[in-house]
């Protein structure tokens, strides 16, 4: 899943830091406006208004969790900062604070002076979040609980809350799309029908649930299928494989496409018999399997080579590049690891240097969004953080407000040009 704004700020200047001597940052606090003129109305005006901004100087565009909005960028034209301050002061022209206190409002941090001040509000911005998070206090899931969500379920458009992700394969020829990953977003379900009930405090009762939510995704297999033109993914878990209903899923597929079931380690360990099964079957219908969630410790604990996955996922770890990694490890076929959790180059740079092709994350979802956008014809109007978020939803707002959303469904692929 994609990282908060608040940790894709810190990313962001993080990346920034070696040029921030001509770099700037512009924070809008609309957290401390009159409450009726920071709703999420304002902040899509105020995102408009900077619109224009961040295309002509390829800036970044963070909103956080209270709806404050950042941006950070290289070499931004003053006369363009202006001109956009200029237009968000003019929305909020009647609010008290933004008139009372227009630069505590609006600022601007030249980041040669200003970098350390900026970092220390993201990461008190981030920690404000995390912090908020554990104070919630939720219910533990009961039986009772679990019977009231699968009711809200069943009248639920699951399509609301269906995220994807891409996975690609990096070469020396360039980079071209692994596969489409469609899962249920936990959170968003949990936000629109429990938001009280922490559903993962009871493993069995939650078991039965995301076995539900499997039934549900397959359900719209069609949809899924139309927004996908190459190959696709999908979260399950080893019971589902078994059911009519991943049975007809796999009816609808077209015939020069296939199906990569994803399926969590710990599930396996429960239900090795089935997922031997479950495997073979795939393989006689053409299909693959993946072990999700791995992380470089668990090949410590298991040889993944008796398991004959078709490939693996093995979340990144910054403490790799400091050569903490298992044997184990170095005995698995890097042809068959994607890299998960890329949230930066350094990500990259390790996985090339280690022989592993294969990544998905947020610096990979930037670098297709920045794919998409290069190639459509209304790039001018539309900055590249609109086309990330597009591209990961099938439906809602983000996706309708697109003025080329055919282009959010086609696989990625860049070739590098040859002398």
């Amino acid at each position: 899943m994609a990282a908060p704004a608040e940790q894709q700020l810190i990313d962001s200047l993080k990346r920034i830091e070696p040029v921030k001597a001509v770099s700037t940052a512009l924070l809008i606090r609309i957290s401390a406006l009159n409450p009726a003129n920071r709703t999420q109305n304002h902040v899509h005006m105020t995102q408009t208004a900077l619109n224009e901004l961040i295309i002509r100087s390829q800036s970044s565009m963070h909103v956080m969790a209270n709806n404050d909005i950042v941006i950070v960028g290289q070499g931004v034209p003053p006369r363009y900062l202006t001109e956009t301050v200029d237009s968000v002061r003019r929305i909020f022209q009647s609010d008290p604070f933004a008139a009372a206190r227009p630069n505590d409002f609006i600022r601007i941090f030249p980041l040669n002076r200003d970098f350390d001040a900026v970092m220390d509000y993201a990461k008190k911005s981030l920690n404000a979040l995390e912090n908020q998070h554990e104070d919630k206090r939720e219910i533990p899931l009961a039986p009772e609980h679990l019977d009231a969500i699968l009711r809200n379920i069943q009248g639920f458009n699951i399509l609301k809350i269906i995220r994807r992700q891409e996975a690609i394969r990096i070469s020396n020829d360039g980079f071209t799309s692994l596969f489409l990953e469609y899962f249920t977003s936990m959170a968003d379900l949990k936000k629109a029908i429990a938001p009280d009930v922490d559903v993962l405090s009871n493993r069995w009762l939650f078991q039965h649930l995301s076995e539900t939510l499997d039934k549900r995704m397959l359900g719209i297999s069609r949809q899924l299928i139309a927004h996908t033109p190459k190959d696709l993914s999908l979260n399950l878990n080893i019971s589902t494989i078994f059911t009519p209903a991943f049975e007809q899923f796999l009816s609808e597929m077209p015939e020069d496409a296939s199906v990569v079931v994803e399926v969590q380690l710990m599930d396996i360990i429960q239900n090795t018999q089935n997922y031997t099964v479950a495997r073979d079957l795939l393989h006689e219908a053409g299909h693959r399997i993946l072990i999700d969630g791995l992380h470089p410790i668990s090949f410590e604990f298991m040889d993944m080579n008796t398991l004959r996955p078709d490939l693996m996922k093995m979340n990144w770890s910054p403490a790799l590049a400091k050569g903490e990694q298992t044997e184990r490890l170095q005995e698995v076929d890097p042809e068959k690891i994607i890299l998960m959790r890329c949230e930066d180059e350094d990500a990259l740079r390790w996985g090339l240097t280690h022989g592993i092709h294969n990544y998905q994350g947020y610096f990979i979802d930037a670098l297709t969004a920045a794919k998409i956008r290069k190639g459509c014809p209304n790039r001018k109007v539309c900055p590249a953080s609109r086309c990330r978020t597009a591209k990961s939803v099938i439906t809602g707002a983000m996706r309708a407000e697109c003025l080329a959303p055919q282009r959010l469904d086609l696989p990625v692929e860049h070739r590098e040009a040859r002398a």
